[in-house]
């Protein structure tokens, strides 16, 4: 998942299909130039908060029933293309070039033109998917999808694990937009189910 909560360096996520060649090279050459420039800021920004504050680790964990099948929901979520939907992503596609699943890269533009790559680093295909942050990130950052059959449908639980140098503070701010995030996330999934299939 990426965080659309406005910070970029902690940049946050969802999940197929791969975009125009053209597009896709337009958009390389983005994530390349934007990387570059932030390199030696985080370096820098990273020293100083190692020598401030310790280790964090947080977790957090957002769940919704629809009722709806898993494969229907799986089905909704798992594409990059659906953070156009489901977030605040101008754009979403699997980076060409990745596999399918394990190992496949995603790639979020914003509306402001900033970009975010996750990758699965695990998954069940129709069960639950596990993706981290790639960039922009200077601290560890997991986001997790289940998805577990119910009597009148399914239900979807979201997490975050996040672990690295961050003040208490900036925790604190990120918690919030997180949660936010994923409640509106777990909704707007609700709503396009819903037009979908004539709810």
């Amino acid at each position: 998942m990426i965080d659309n909560g406005g910070n970029r360096e902690l940049g946050l996520t969802i999940e197929i299909a791969a975009a125009a060649m053209a597009g896709a090279l337009g958009i390389g050459l983005v994530v390349v130039g934007q990387k570059h420039k932030l390199v030696l800021a985080r370096r820098e920004s990273v020293a100083k908060l190692s020598k401030k504050s310790p280790p964090q680790v947080f977790r957090a964990q957002e769940s919704e029933s629809y009722e709806h099948d898993v494969g229907t929901v799986w089905a909704l979520i798992r594409p990059a293309e659906s953070a156009t939907l489901l977030g605040d992503a101008r754009r979403a596609f699997t980076v060409p070039g990745t596999p399918t699943g394990v190992g496949e890269q995603q790639c979020f533009i914003a509306g402001d033109g900033s970009v975010s790559i996750v990758e699965v680093v695990a998954e069940e295909s129709e069960r639950w998917s596990t993706t981290r942050v790639v960039t922009p990130s200077e601290v560890d950052i997991r986001a997790t999808f289940q998805l577990e059959p119910t009597a009148t449908g399914c239900l979807l639980q979201v997490g975050v694990a996040l672990e690295g140098r961050i003040s208490s503070e900036r925790l604190s701010t990120y918690e919030e937009s997180w949660r936010g995030h994923a409640r509106r996330y777990l909704a707007r999934v609700t709503q396009i189910l819903d037009l979908q299939h004539g709810q």
